[in-house]
């Protein structure tokens, strides 16, 4: 297994500082779960920080997803040009299951995981940090819908942590209004659970993440077993949005 402790790459980088493992997002997310090679780097890392004993937990800081919106734009109207239901069926499923998999190392990492967003970022890469236990922002974020503005409904599992924390009536309405999410709103409706300023972000995460060391790792592990979704409820979530996302490119063809 690679050594984490002190990666850099073109997509994310990590460094151990103390008993936390910071990864910094430097591109957008899109660029990673379509390149193969990036995907299985991040989900390496990821069983890396979890099997390594001196690390008790993980802060993410996310702060350049302005450049997926568009690019995300692009791949979809890429996919609905592809002639031949195969060709556009794999673009589907070749996005779908990179959005997959690292949700899912997410929900089940064991130690508390922290991510810090600012900037805009698509609605898709928001289903990534549902799945974290706790979520500072900036005050400058913006939760976008670049797939429902061509015809394309959302995919990822943010409709999955959104009904089960606000119900299904407000998911709904969140998710067909299309309207995108501002800093304040995504606190009232504890989509994030607090804000900071940008500058804060990162001393704010290490800050929260040194709080709950004080609680013994396997109690922190066994409460999140308690409120964590299952495995098989996000597969199972992840074949039906998958689906959804294939039948709204073939109708809107």
């Amino acid at each position: 297994m690679s050594d984490y402790s002190n990666y850099d790459s073109d997509v994310f980088s990590c460094t151990y500082e103390g008993h936390t493992a910071v990864i910094c997002l430097k591109s957008e997310s899109f660029k990673m779960a379509m390149d193969a090679s990036k995907m299985h780097e991040m989900l390496e890392c990821l069983n890396a920080i979890e099997v390594d004993s001196s690390i008790k937990g993980i802060l993410t800081l996310h702060t350049a997803e302005y450049e997926r919106l568009d690019v995300l734009q692009d791949f979809i109207k890429s996919i609905q040009k592809e002639t031949g239901y195969v060709q556009k069926e794999m673009g589907v499923t070749r996005y779908g299951n990179s959005v997959k998999r690292l949700t899912l190392a997410i929900n089940d990492f064991s130690k508390p995981s922290v991510v810090a967003i600012r900037g805009p970022l698509s609605i898709d890469s928001f289903g990534y940090f549902l799945a974290c236990d706790y979520r500072f922002a900036a005050d400058d974020i913006s939760i976008e819908f670049p797939g429902l503005q061509i015809g394309v409904t959302p995919t990822g599992a943010v409709s999955f942590f959104m009904t089960r924390q606000l119900g299904a009536t407000k998911t709904m309405e969140i998710l067909m209004s299309g309207q995108s999410i501002s800093a304040d709103e995504a606190k009232d409706l504890c989509l994030v659970s607090e804000l900071v300023p940008g500058e804060q972000l990162k001393s704010a995460g290490l800050a929260k993440l040194e709080a709950m060391y004080q609680v013994p790792g396997s109690t922190l592990n066994f409460t999140k077993q308690l409120t964590r979704p299952k495995t098989y409820e996000l597969e199972e979530h992840f074949e039906i949005a998958s689906r959804l996302m294939w039948n709204t490119i073939i109708d809107n063809d």
